[in-house]
């Protein structure tokens, strides 16, 4: 060793020790990337505890002389580089990473970075269904140093339990009333925060009749809020072939759903088109084009948008828009807020805002046909 214990000092055995291990780095003794011996080697070696050593040990950490690295043990780190305050994991559940997500984990990771904290995003693969199988590897390899906190995107059960066997503090990010059990706390992610102004607009607008264009189980539903305002709602449930990649699917079910509502049924003047999904509304006015109908000439169209994803149309659509920057701020507020106070604050939210644009304003429409069915 390159220092020895003096049992007459007052200062701890632990003290004596930390500052040993500094006193060696400093001088060059230790180079950074260097592995210091393991705290049983350690207490063997001076004549202490393994409470004592793993004590020395652990302060040198927290002073950011060394880090726990796994296979290697205790590594001598770079004085130089940046010192993290903390360590956040964002865990992204399977098939669930698209540009939404994209785009809010880098919203996150920058907002934690700013504060200091190191980011990492784990993906975890599986088959999604409860008491299904998942692979954690990435996960726990994230895990192997200290996590102040870990952020479930999406209601994952299995993924929960994982980490309350584990004892690590995790928030989730979510559709759900109320965080589950175990969770520190949630984000809720609000997708109905904008039907209350759409339905609105609705009613300005005059629209008498909504058909609903409506990837099943996610985002917005927005039949019941329309149905309690008077106005009639047909939903069409559409399900993309997911083999054929998310968003080409979503497209073509978007295509092939409006082609089909119109083989069974007329679209009217005064009817107004919406679609829960930006990219399945691509397909859908392809097929809208397909029928001589343009909007907000002869049909009125709403629909969901990501801002600053696209896709992007001619005209500006009348959407709820949900913003993945400010998502990502938000998740990354509360996540602060619960590091530095050991509480999660309530009613942290993120959802869409309702954008009037230019696809269902009244009286642009020239002479239209009365009523439009495909052959």
């Amino acid at each position: 060793m390159p220092f020895s214990l003096n049992r007459n000092d007052t200062r701890p055995l632990l003290a004596q020790i930390a500052d040993g291990f500094r006193t060696a780095i400093a001088q060059g003794y230790y180079a950074p990337g260097d592995t210091i011996p393991s705290t049983r080697a350690l207490a063997a070696s001076l004549g202490v505890s393994h409470i004592v050593s793993e004590a020395a040990m652990r302060r040198l950490v927290a002073d950011g002389y060394v880090e726990s690295r796994p296979r290697r043990g205790s590594v001598v780190r770079d004085r130089g580089a940046k010192q993290w305050r903390g360590h956040v994991v964002f865990v992204c559940p399977e098939l669930d990473i698209g540009p939404f997500q994209m785009a809010m984990g880098e919203a996150l990771r920058t907002s934690l970075n700013k504060a200091g904290f190191l980011f990492t995003r784990a993906t975890v693969e599986g088959d999604g269904a409860e008491g299904g199988r998942y692979d954690f590897s990435l996960l726990d390899a994230a895990l192997a140093r200290s996590v102040d906190l870990v952020i479930v995107l999406y209601d994952r059960p299995a993924i929960f339990r994982h980490l309350a066997h584990r004892r690590i503090p995790f928030a989730v990010v979510a559709d759900m009333e109320k965080a589950p059990a175990g969770a520190a706390g949630l984000v809720r992610a609000d997708y109905d925060a904008a039907i209350p102004d759409f339905v609105e607009a609705c009613r300005a607008a005059g629209v008498r009749k909504v058909v609903q264009f409506r990837l099943a189980g996610i985002l917005c539903d927005a039949a019941p809020a329309l149905r309690e305002a008077g106005i009639a709602v047909t939903t069409v449930a559409v399900k993309p072939d997911a083999a054929r990649g998310w968003y080409v699917a979503s497209e073509q079910a978007g295509l092939d759903g409006v082609m089909r509502y119109a083989k069974a049924h007329a679209f009217e003047p005064d009817d107004l088109v919406f679609f829960n999904s930006d990219h399945m509304a691509r397909g859908g006015f392809l097929a809208l084009a397909s029928l001589g109908l343009s909007a907000p000439r002869d049909i009125r169209v709403a629909t969901w948008a990501n801002a600053g994803i696209g896709p992007v149309y001619f005209r500006e659509l009348s959407r709820m828009e949900i913003d993945p920057v400010r998502s990502g701020d938000a998740v990354a507020e509360a996540a602060l807020a619960f590091i530095e106070t050991g509480c999660f604050p309530d009613g942290s939210s993120f959802g869409p805002k309702w954008k009037k644009g230019g696809t269902m304003v009244p009286g642009r429409r020239t002479a239209p046909p009365a009523e439009v069915k495909a052959k």
